[in-house]
């Protein structure tokens, strides 16, 4: 304990001065601050990303619905609610990117 206390003060500091430098850059390397247009492309990317991982977990949700026989867990219901609600995470996630896209190809039509 007297050990992780010791190395505390130094974590501390490190994302003290780490923080400034991750929030200067933009979400993704090689995409300019202030780059409406690359952003939006970026997070309309993430976006077909993210559903495209709800249809995979949505799919193997009804796959354990439909064909439990398949599956040697012994409670298939929660297999499928556990993938329901990873898909709703990845469902919101995918609105979130598609949002921020819409948001900033608004600003690339008003301009800088």
């Amino acid at each position: 304990m007297r050990q992780v206390m010791r190395g505390l003060p130094f974590i501390v500091l490190l994302l003290v001065f780490a923080m400034p430098s991750l929030a200067a850059t933009g979400p993704e390397p090689g995409i300019a601050k202030g780059d409406h247009q690359a952003l939006a492309m970026y997070y309309a990317d993430q976006a077909q990303d993210f559903k495209a991982k709800v249809r995979f977990w949505d799919n193997t949700a009804e796959s354990y619905e439909h064909h439990p026989e398949l599956y040697k867990s012994s409670d298939i219901a929660d297999e499928a609610a556990h993938c329901r609600q990873i898909a709703r995470n990845y469902r919101k996630m995918a609105d979130e990117a598609a949002a921020l896209a819409s948001e900033h190809l608004s600003l690339t039509r008003k301009g800088p």
